[in-house]
């Protein structure tokens, strides 16, 4: 056998090996579901698993055997998905919304889109909490009070009443990811930790950013803060 011959044959094999890592790599998931006495209905959230950590190229399945919406550039850690079918928008038609475990894109809602004849799932914009954190609220921190400002109340927090004692210095105070997103009251909330570097670092209470739908996309409408009633 030339040498020649001999490099084509490797550099198949080469390839056929590494097609065979690749399809046994991902194995297709549904991750989660949202059930309906009506299988037409029936919502199922489709995944590659790429590894025990990864997951990509989502589908939205409608229906046992219905419309299939791709979703190739999702993206998701090893920790649970959330999915939720609730009518966010008051139209009488249920929105889809998908929470990822993917601290830069975390979460996704569809919504039904017609042009007076068929009927289909598109996604729409999500405001991110940290633009919304950064459009609705001030917080900064001096000496041992942190006040946490939105466009409706102040709030104050006396980081020694949670159990911070080195307070002198000027840190910083954030939001931590990842964010938890819930639906409550057909609304959809984002619920944020508020963290301050203060003292080796810690939570001082949460952030609940409630969404609405402003034609375009949905916006964060209101913000409040809980404060944390427990020493660390």
């Amino acid at each position: 056998m030339s040498r020649r011959l001999a490099i084509v044959f490797t550099s198949i094999f080469t390839l056929f090996s590494c097609s065979a890592v690749s399809a046994q790599a991902a194995e297709r998931v549904v991750m989660n579901s949202i059930p309906s006495e009506v299988w037409q209905e029936n919502i199922y959230l489709i995944a590659d698993r790429i590894d025990w950590k990864e997951y990509r190229n989502f589908d939205v399945q409608i229906g046992n055997e219905g419309a299939l919406y791709h979703f190739p550039s999702w993206k998701s850690g090893k920790y649970g998905t959330k999915m939720f079918s609730e009518d966010l928008n008051k139209d009488r038609q249920d929105e889809i919304i998908i929470s990822l475990d993917n601290f830069n894109d975390p979460i996704h809602l569809l919504q039904i889109s017609s042009d007076g004849q068929n009927e289909e799932y598109k996604e729409v914009p999500v405001e991110s909490v940290p633009e919304a954190v950064k459009r609705l609220v001030e917080m900064e921190k001096k000496g041992d009070i942190v006040t946490i400002t939105t466009k409706k109340k102040t709030y104050k927090v006396n980081l020694k009443s949670l159990g911070f004692k080195d307070t002198s210095s000027d840190d910083s105070v954030y939001t931590h990811v990842p964010v938890d997103y819930i639906v409550e009251k057909k609304k959809l909330i984002a619920d944020a930790v508020v963290m301050i570097s203060t003292d080796g670092g810690g939570a001082i209470g949460n952030l609940m950013l409630i969404y609405d739908w402003n034609g375009k996309k949905y916006e964060v409408q209101s913000v409040s803060f809980e404060k944390y009633n427990r020493k660390r």
